[in-house]
């Protein structure tokens, strides 16, 4: 990528026997298969990877050519992984995950070992009668790991010898590259009219600073509030927060966001980044960072596409330190957009009341009992639905509200806008326009403004931890609040997260939204009265991991004592019923 953000072009060449040559010099490793499509992707030990680089690139050609018609992208990253790691996500036109039917293809092709049935599979037999135009395109990005070029360029290799002009991007974080397949793809109508097309990672910074600074010019005399410092977990974030922080002050924005834990100063995800600081519920180390306030602070992962806040008031103090995650956030983003939706529909007439959107959050089974039970008093029951663990599931679940918010606890999310929200604003802005200006009026103005720009600021592709600390730090701007304020929203039901490796994870079985176990038999009621003998508020859940085998648990009690003790039981019983591997299951720290 030029130091302009725009992506490097680099034309198909199209080569059946190139592609072979691929194929056979990085042949699938036996120790791997089956190579499995998670919810993040294919991700494994790096040095397991470059076969899968191989034909997720000519997959991703021939989505683009075939399937879809429109231009796709392919993100080498491992996430929240340790360096140890690589992986690769796919996204579809829309700039979202890649739809189940693709996932399912790739899969297929991710573990066939014979090379002419790949070249079948994905048509690569007459691929040398290709012209080498631009009808199928693959945008390709890739994180700060030390293998993550040599992967990249293997995807790039494989994707043009099977007929894709390939658009590299580079070093990017992973939202940046979903962005860039979304406004890539603008006429094919998946980028809503309210936001212009930036396409590439230059239009991704300016269309967040621009939107960030306009949404907070809705409030006059807007006091500074306290510094804001950002861990970017040693990988991918650190460089892209410091562009965006460039393009703020562009805007004439002078507010004071600092970037820390840079690539070179710590290990990549090393006790350190919001996959750190949300499991351990304590500060990140900070690489570095000079002795400047930490009282309002906040976490990417490896990637840039969650993050949680926090606060480490004193020193290195648990005692001192509070968590906001995913849910934290979600309540504050429902808060803000339910108050300017009232505000707006004040001053409208009763015609249009009628087609106000909906507003709802999606959770998983990991959200806090707490959370459920605030989001409750702002949505009503009906604007709340639990969705099985995973963003492609929340995600999808999302598209059932005109407005929806989903996060996982982990800091992964963001705020879909339907068909109808985008109706409404434009019906309200008409209706508002023919009005005789008043104090009312002048709020729902500033209303409907702040509404109108939330679809450019919140990331419309998939959760981004960059657009989302914006989003958070407006927010709190406009409603006057710090960290605490927020914090003080609902206080959180104490929990525990902890995982049991067994020698087999297919054999346990939960219900759609994993908050029972079916199989093995006895696990659930085993679940259930522990969940009782540790008191009011208590509940604990399992669910097979979707990388490796291990089982991982969930436990929320009234206090911390009783969320400790109720973790340590469905160890024990994950361990006893469900095949756990040694002598016995782990003993977990008090926190």
């Amino acid at each position: 990528m030029g130091n302009d953000g725009e992506p490097e072009i680099l034309k198909a060449s199209p080569s059946k026997d190139e592609i072979v040559h691929l194929l056979e010099t990085y042949p699938l490793s036996t120790q791997a298969l089956p190579y499995t499509y998670g919810t993040a992707g294919f991700r494994l030990d790096a040095k397991l990877m470059p076969c899968i680089m191989v034909r997720v690139g000519i997959f991703a050609a021939f989505r683009a050519r075939y399937q879809k018609r429109e231009a796709v992208g392919v993100m080498v990253t491992a996430s929240h992984n340790d360096e140890s790691y690589n992986g690769v996500k796919i996204s579809d036109p829309d700039g979202g995950m890649v739809a189940p039917d693709g996932e399912e293809l790739v899969v297929q092709v991710a573990n066939e070992t014979n090379v002419e049935s790949v070249l079948n599979l994905l048509q690569l037999n007459e691929v040398d009668k290709l012209s080498c135009d631009h009808t199928a395109i693959v945008h390709v990005g890739r994180d700060t790991r030390s293998h993550s070029e040599d992967l990249a360029n293997l995807v790039m290799a494989a994707a043009r010898a099977a007929g894709a002009t390939v658009l590299d991007h580079g070093l990017v974080t992973t939202p940046c590259l979903h962005h860039c397949v979304l406004h890539a793809n603008a006429k094919g109508g998946h980028l809503p009219s309210l936001i212009p097309p930036h396409p590439n990672a230059r239009g991704y910074y300016e269309l967040l600073a621009k939107s960030y600074a306009a949404l907070l010019s809705t409030r006059n005399n807007i006091t500074q509030s306290s510094l804001l410092l950002v861990d970017c977990a040693c990988g991918i974030g650190f460089p892209a927060l410091q562009q965006l922080v460039h393009e703020i002050q562009a805007q004439k924005c002078m507010r004071r966001i600092v970037a820390t834990n840079r690539p070179t100063s710590g290990p990549l995800n090393g006790n350190c980044g919001s996959e750190y600081v949300q499991k351990n519920i304590a500060p990140p180390t900070w690489y570095g960072c000079p002795p400047i306030s930490k009282d309002y602070c906040a976490a990417f992962d490896g990637d840039a596409d969650r993050i949680v806040f926090f606060s480490q008031a004193t020193g290195e103090s648990n005692g001192m330190f509070k968590l906001l995650d995913g849910d934290k956030i979600s309540c504050l983003f429902c808060n803000f957009i339910r108050s300017q939706l009232d505000a707006l529909k004040s001053s409208l007439p009763a015609h249009l009341l009628e087609d106000v959107p909906t507003v709802g959050a999606v959770q998983t089974a990991y959200a806090n009992g707490a959370a459920t039970t605030y989001l409750n008093s702002v949505l009503g029951s009906s604007g709340i639905k639990i969705a099985k663990t995973g963003v492609k599931h929340v995600h999808a679940a999302a598209h059932s509200f005109d407005v929806g918010v989903y996060f996982e606890a982990n800091g992964h999310g963001t705020v879909l806008f339907g068909k109808r929200f985008y109706s409404f604003v434009e019906s309200a802005e008409c209706a508002l326009a023919a009005t005789a200006t008043t104090p009312d009026i002048r709020r729902s103005k500033v209303a409907l403004e702040r509404l109108k720009l939330l679809p450019s600021l919140v990331n419309q592709a998939v959760g981004d931890a960059l657009s989302d600390l914006l989003l958070v730090d407006a927010i709190l701007e406009l409603e006057g609040q710090t960290i605490h304020d927020w914090n003080g929203l609902y206080q959180d039901l104490p929990s525990r997260q902890a995982k049991v490796r067994v020698r087999d994870r297919t054999i346990i079985k939960t219900n759609e939204c994993e908050t029972r176990c079916l199989e093995p038999a006895g696990v659930q009621d085993a679940l259930e009265q522990a969940s009782v003998a540790c008191g009011g508020q208590g509940r604990a859940f399992v669910r097979p991991s979707g990388t490796e085998d291990v089982v991982r648990i969930y436990a929320e009690a009234r206090t911390r004592e009783q969320a400790d003790m109720l973790a340590q039981r469905a160890c024990e019983i994950v361990h006893e019923k469900c095949g756990g591997i040694g002598q016995g299951p782990p003993t977990l720290s008090k926190m």
